[in-house]
């Protein structure tokens, strides 16, 4: 269904922003939510026809304003940009971290390539996510030898990482 929406604008622009002022928005804000409410309406794929257009463009204001309102609560307005980006911690790890990670990442595998095949088997498997039990049974052994040679696993690459640590 198509609208012609510069005439729906010109109609309910103002009684738009007058409903969203009375909700608490500011000049501003309310200008800023009717225009996204009509670029809503001019994008939309509604799943049904629009039977009361006013009805929906005011709906979808309401809306609009609640989710401002949500936004608000959750981070407070600041007045500059760059005090927001103060506050923004950013959890990607340094470069010097990602070196050092994958420096990490291949002594353990140079030192897990060592390993006798059985005890990597057994390693393997529990970072899988299996049981000892399983692995047991799989393997043809105890889960207190799959559990043992697991530990010995362990043991020989953090030894392999506190040497380089030193």
């Amino acid at each position: 269904m198509a609208f012609d929406i510069q005439d729906l604008f010109r109609r309910h622009n103002e009684e738009l922003r007058r409903f969203l002022r009375r909700r608490g928005a500011t000049a501003d804000t309310a200008a800023d939510l009717t225009q996204e409410t009509f670029l809503r309406l001019l994008t939309a794929t509604p799943v049904a026809p629009i039977d009361n257009v006013q009805a929906y463009i005011f709906r979808t204001a309401n809306n609009l304003s609640i989710d401002l309102a949500r936004r608000q609560r959750l981070m407070p307005l600041v007045d500059s940009s760059d005090d927001v980006l103060k506050h923004i911690v950013d959890e990607s790890p340094s470069p010097e971290r990602v070196l050092l990670s994958r420096q990490e990442l291949a002594l353990l595998q140079a030192t897990l390539n060592q390993i006798p095949e059985r005890p990597r088997e057994v390693f393997l498997a529990r970072l899988e996510g299996k049981t000892f039990a399983e692995i047991g049974r799989t393997m043809g052994i105890s889960p207190q030898s799959a559990f043992s040679q697991m530990l010995k696993v362990m043991m020989h690459l953090k030894a392999a990482l506190d040497r380089t640590h030193e």
